[in-house]
């Protein structure tokens, strides 16, 4: 039996392998099959000319939901844009602070000084101590209603308000007026 000549097999293999990077390049990967929760139905199979095609089944019609109780509250307000969150709203469900020595309340008439002394004033003002304050739950976070004391400033008492959300960078001074 004769063996294949080493100049006939070579030309083949690098026709074979240059004809499947070819096809590689033009590869197009075919589109996902939609997920197992989508409300869309799969595609139909192929048809094949000897057998009829299956009769579609009727569109599933959408329950009716229950009506809420009457005591559930109402749904939530949707998140605000990321840019900044909306003003607070009117005064309601306010709770007075019990320990205005507390460090949060402290961090966050803190960063009210700071703020309103870096961007308005231009002025080295520094917290002396918490009056009194209130907070709300609010959008995510807490609104907060200071009275504070400081140093460095045309006045010595400030009325602050804050919103924010406890250990992330998400806070904004929504006033710093003298009283």
């Amino acid at each position: 039996m004769a063996r294949p000549s080493i100049l006939v097999v070579f030309p083949l293999v690098l026709a074979t392998l240059f004809a499947t990077t070819a096809n590689a390049q033009n590869y197009t990967a075919p589109a996902p099959s939609p997920l197992p929760d989508s409300s869309s139905p799969p595609p139909p199979p192929p048809q094949d000319s000897t057998t009829p095609p299956p009769p579609s089944p009727p569109p599933p019609t959408p329950s009716p939901s229950p009506p809420p109780p009457a005591s559930s509250p109402p749904p939530p307000s949707p998140p605000p844009p990321a840019s900044s969150p909306p003003p607070p709203p009117p005064a309601s469900n306010w709770t007075p602070v019990a320990n205005v020595n507390d460090p949060t309340t402290q961090q966050v008439a803190q960063f009210a000084v700071r703020i309103y002394a870096l961007s308005t004033t231009q002025l080295k003002m520094q917290l002396l101590n918490v009056v009194s304050g209130e907070t709300q739950p609010y959008n995510g976070g807490y609104n907060y209603h200071l009275i504070v004391t400081v140093a460095g400033g045309k006045k010595t008492q400030y009325d602050a308000s804050v919103w924010g959300i406890l250990g992330t960078m998400s806070w904004k001074l929504w006033s710093f007026t003298p009283i």
